[in-house]
């Protein structure tokens, strides 16, 4: 009850200040009211789609942050996984290009023992 005797004070008074105004500051104040409502109105005819507006404003916008961080991430971690395969197909390549290239029976590489003695350094490095 007390903003609307608030609000009335306030109508009363800011009506006893327009009765004070000039006709000429009246007529220009009459016409930049007239002006901005018109740009109002073209301004509100120009949003077709404003429901579909507000919800990507009110929903997505304050998430958008979280989501490009949450998309970056995931990129980030592609690209180290990716990076980290090929690195290890590279030594794995180098692995086997040097045991087709060395001499041993095929019977070595059966052998149980022979994953224990690739593991041992070589004596001739």
């Amino acid at each position: 009850m007390k903003e609307q005797e608030f609000a009335h004070r306030i109508r009363h008074h800011l009506n006893l200040g327009a009765d004070g105004i000039d006709r000429a500051t009246a007529d220009r104040l009459f016409k930049a009211r007239q002006n901005a409502l018109e740009h109002q109105k073209v301004a509100t005819s120009q949003l077709s789609l404003a429901g579909i507006g507000n919800i990507a404003a009110d929903v997505m916008l304050p998430h958008a942050r979280t989501v490009i961080a949450l998309l970056g991430l995931m990129l980030g971690v592609a690209g180290v996984s990716y990076w980290n395969d090929y690195q290890q197909a590279a030594e794995y390549e180098e692995i086997d290009s040097a045991l087709l290239a060395d001499d041993l029976p095929i019977n070595a590489y059966l052998d149980k023992g022979f994953h224990a003695w690739l593991d041992q350094p070589s004596s001739q490095q």
